[in-house]
């Protein structure tokens, strides 16, 4: 029998499974993590984990996505601070470079924690990225239409520009080579050359 209050809804199932995961990466690392150890943390049968995230894998992605929500945070915040594009996306890429730094997954995840490096967790950065991308566009998207419309960009080049951002910030996250204040400002610079030369176009 398991000790602990046990979760009556599957989405808090999974709160609890994502917790115990997050708690056991921070104090022994992701090769620490077992299905069996996560639902004896959290209170559950080792089942119960499989049926939650199928695999591994797919714990590990889980764990992205919710991360994910902490670092858009950051740039919803950012981005509203700014007054003006360039800045804006300057911020923003400050902001979440600098959040991955001390983003104990993060870190687990491009292997700057000794020993810690797992090429299933690196893919979802990078070869299986797309449904962060894809969350991470539309933030920064619907961020640029409701602070700096009209841009001079047109919807196709707005969406073109951004997912470029994003995929630029992911490069720089999992292959940092520069401190985050100059890869944010590399980035908004490229930016601002995509908002000058479609401005010279009208």
């Amino acid at each position: 029998m398991t000790t602990g209050v046990r979760s009556t809804t599957s989405g808090s199932v999974r709160v609890r499974l994502l917790d115990a995961a997050q708690v056991m990466i921070e104090a022994t690392g992701w090769t620490s993590v077992t299905m069996a150890r996560i639902g004896e943390a959290a209170g559950v049968s080792r089942q119960t984990v499989y049926n939650e995230f199928g695999t591994k894998h797919g714990l590990a992605e889980q764990l992205a996505l919710r991360e994910l929500e902490r670092f858009l945070d950051v740039v919803r915040r950012r981005m509203t601070a700014e007054r003006s594009l360039v800045d804006g996306i300057r911020s923003a890429c400050e902001g979440v470079l600098e959040l991955g730094e001390q983003s104990v997954l993060v870190r687990t995840i491009v292997g700057s924690l000794p020993g810690e490096q797992d090429t299933d967790l690196l893919q979802i950065l990078t070869t299986e990225s797309g449904e962060i991308v894809e969350a991470a566009v539309l933030v920064v998207r619907q961020s640029i239409e409701e602070l700096y419309a009209p841009t001079p960009l047109t919807p196709a080049e707005l969406e073109v520009a951004v997912e470029t951002v994003v995929r630029l910030v992911l490069s720089a996250l999992t292959r940092p080579s520069k401190r985050p204040s100059e890869a944010a400002a590399d980035i908004a610079w490229i930016v601002g050359l995509a908002l000058e030369g479609a401005e010279r176009r009208t």
